[in-house]
């Protein structure tokens, strides 16, 4: 039994593998950490294991490892980005400065399908990361997420406000209303810059890349998007296997 953890800077996903199958699954706020509000089935878990992904920093780092402590008497494997792991290589002059989940979704994406990639996690912030057909990482873009850039424009503008639930969408027509246009203008904006590193992707590599969604945006991001992608919203807990065996 094996529990995982994707803590990412709002949200933490975790699920928990019992005879290498995936059983239960589940997602908290961030903030439970600080409270204590650790889901309440965790108590029943017995794993020999516990491996995690944390971007969230160092604070929620050892609030996590105090908790594994008290209720399963093990440490936290905690994911590092290395120079090299499974056929990648790190494009960062400093790996150490690579988010981890964006390794841990790297990882994942080329050990499915060893060929040129985009991965693309859209959660708090969208990160865009290329990977050539030989496992090469050729850096990547970071650009803030469509909720972040919505309550953005909420907290700085007078009038560029949407009270409307950016979830209910239904169409990127230039929209007739101010919920419309910002909300469909936000993913619009995520969906260029999509588009603008396949292109960069497919000029650097002269092959044509696979595109991987995967982060809390991805199922709305995959409902829009014209481009043939693989959506998997796990991809960085898949990664974990990889980077933690």
């Amino acid at each position: 039994m094996i529990l995982e953890l994707d803590i990412g800077n709002s949200w933490v996903k975790w699920r928990l593998f019992t005879g290498g199958k995936v059983g239960l699954r589940g997602g908290f706020e961030v903030a439970a950490f600080a409270a204590g509000g650790l889901p309440g089935e965790w108590s029943e878990f017995r794993p020999e294991r516990v491996r995690a992904v944390n971007v969230a920093g160092p604070v929620v780092a050892e609030s996590l490892v105090n908790h594994v402590r008290k209720l399963f008497s093990l440490e936290v494997e905690f994911s590092q980005v290395a120079p090299e792991c499974a056929g990648v290589v790190c494009g960062y002059d400093n790996h150490s400065l690579l988010g981890a989940d964006r390794w841990l979704a790297m990882l994942a994406a080329y050990g499915r399908a060893r060929r040129a990639a985009l991965v693309v996690d859209c959660g708090s912030a969208a990160t865009l990361d290329l990977l050539d057909s030989d496992g090469r990482h050729l850096g990547g873009y970071i650009a803030p997420g469509i909720g972040l850039m919505q309550r953005s424009l909420r907290v700085d503008t007078h009038a560029a406000k949407s009270a409307r639930d950016i979830t209910l969408t239904e169409s990127l027509s230039a929209g007739r209303t101010t919920d419309e246009g910002v909300n469909r203008g936000l993913l619009l904006m995520v969906l260029g810059a999509i588009d603008r590193a396949l292109e960069e992707l497919l000029h650097c590599t002269g092959s044509e890349p696979l595109l991987w969604l995967t982060g809390g945006d991805a199922l709305l991001l995959s409902a829009f998007c014209r481009r043939a992608h693989r959506l998997v919203p796990d991809l960085v807990l898949d990664g974990l296997a990889l980077s933690n065996p």
